[in-house]
């Protein structure tokens, strides 16, 4: 009945994503929408908990790539993804669920009001306690902006302590500078991102902090100029969440949690998860300035999955499944290893194992490249090499250049596996 209950309440929610009925903003974060409608009982301390007669109530603000508004519609890649849980859990009914609001107000609505959900949330330990969460649904990194005309020379956190730097307040900037160590005193905290653009412009403050993507984006509808400030620092990368009220029930939390799952790690037919799918349309394919994984890394993780192949073929398969360390790395979620057989078909895959037993043959990146065939091809007839396609980075956004190294192994059982992990291309 549970079950029954959340997929109930997604469907009701469902048609604020397709249809919101917003209008484009005069500026960026302007909300988008009705107020807030007060709870069933008056206050969200007294509201009822998801399961009974209120539906679920989805805020978020302009943070594209993820969530944004265009030509008077929500879009973005957190927004898609919604349309896919509704879609995963084939519900058909439909209501005006969907806000969008400056991010302080989204953020304390979420906190105070039963059944509401927050995106995209970055999950801080601080934060760990205020929501329940369901994710991730990719990555973000902060960076700080500069003025191209006085650019400081910025080497390392203590730098940053020197000057007065400017966050949306609420947003997860804040306490990332001062876990860097920087004084609450010299971090200034506006209402929204128009805002610190123009009292950056000002003078008020000497940098600001923000998403890098989002960042470029505000700074080109504020100056029309996307590239006006430059970046000189980055920050940490974190995760990306949709954040639940508390009061939000475990199933439905769950049952969100197992369709947003399906939507990232389990193929289509063609052999693209829908996730991948949904950041190539937004982001494209990407390259990166500091790959986390070097061709010897890869190179010493394949030859010691064939070696352990060769020794003891049954158990290996099952640590390679279960995600043991080295063939999914415990520092490094981007170097992993993964096992197919002669006949295209995945027999171990460290990073998601839901896809041991499945036959590629024939199918494709995001781009069309049969990789998978290429490299069965290539290894029984070279042993050893390279082939190029394009993938993710797990648990990060973004569709990446990669190339992969296969060797072909002879293991414990006399049958022939190829074994294979790849590296992130870097920007050339």
């Amino acid at each position: 009945m549970k079950l029954i209950s959340a997929m109930l309440i997604f469907g009701l929610v469902a048609l604020a994503v397709l249809v919101p009925g917003c209008t484009s903003p005069a500026a960026p974060e302007t909300a988008v929408g009705r107020e807030v409608p007060t709870p069933t009982g008056g206050t969200g301390d007294t509201a009822p908990v998801s399961g009974g007669t209120e539906e679920l109530m989805f805020v978020t603000e302009e943070y594209p790539p993820f969530n944004y508004v265009e030509n008077g519609r929500i879009q973005g890649i957190a927004v898609d993804l919604l349309t896919g849980v509704f879609r995963h859990t084939d519900n058909t009914s439909y209501d005006d669920r969907f806000w969008v609001y400056p991010w302080s107000k989204a953020y304390e609505t979420a906190l105070s009001r039963n059944n509401t959900v927050l995106f995209a949330t970055v999950r801080l330990p601080e934060r760990e306690n205020l929501f329940k969460w369901a994710g991730p649904l990719g990555s973000e990194r902060k960076v700080i902006f500069a003025g191209r005309d006085r650019v400081p020379e910025i080497t390392g956190p203590d730098d940053l302590k020197k000057y007065r730097i400017g966050v949306v307040k609420n947003d997860a900037a804040s306490a990332q500078l001062m876990a860097l160590g920087m004084n609450s005193s010299n971090i200034v905290a506006m209402e929204n991102v128009a805002a610190l653009i123009s009292f950056m412009q000002e003078g008020g403050i000497d940098m600001w902090c923000y998403g890098d993507l989002a960042g470029h984006y505000f700074t080109g509808k504020v100056t029309g100029d996307p590239g006006y400030f430059e970046t000189v620092y980055t920050l940490d990368s974190y995760d990306l969440y949709y954040a639940f009220n508390t009061n939000t029930s475990d199933s439905v939390v769950g049952s969100f949690q197992s369709a947003l799952d399906t939507l990232r790690y389990e193929p289509d037919p063609a052999g693209v998860t829908q996730y991948q799918r949904i950041v190539y349309k937004y982001m494209g394919v990407s390259c990166l300035s500091h790959p986390p994984v070097t061709a010897e890394q890869v190179k010493w993780l394949v030859n010691f999955t064939a070696e352990e192949l060769e020794k003891d073929t049954t158990g290996t398969i099952t640590r390679i499944n279960a995600g043991e360390h080295p063939f999914r790395d415990r520092d490094n979620r981007a170097l992993y290893t993964f096992v197919y057989d002669t006949n295209v078909t995945i027999v171990a895959e460290a990073d998601n194992p839901r896809l041991t037993g499945v036959n590629m043959k024939g199918k494709t990146d995001i781009a069309g490249t049969p990789f998978r065939d290429l490299i069965t091809q290539r290894a029984l007839a070279e042993g050893t090499g390279w082939v190029d396609y394009i993938w993710m980075i797990p648990e990060q956004n973004g569709i990446y250049h990669k190339s992969a190294y296969f060797r072909l192994t002879e293991g414990s059982d006399k049958q022939k596996y190829i074994v294979v992990s790849g590296i992130y291309m870097p920007c050339e």
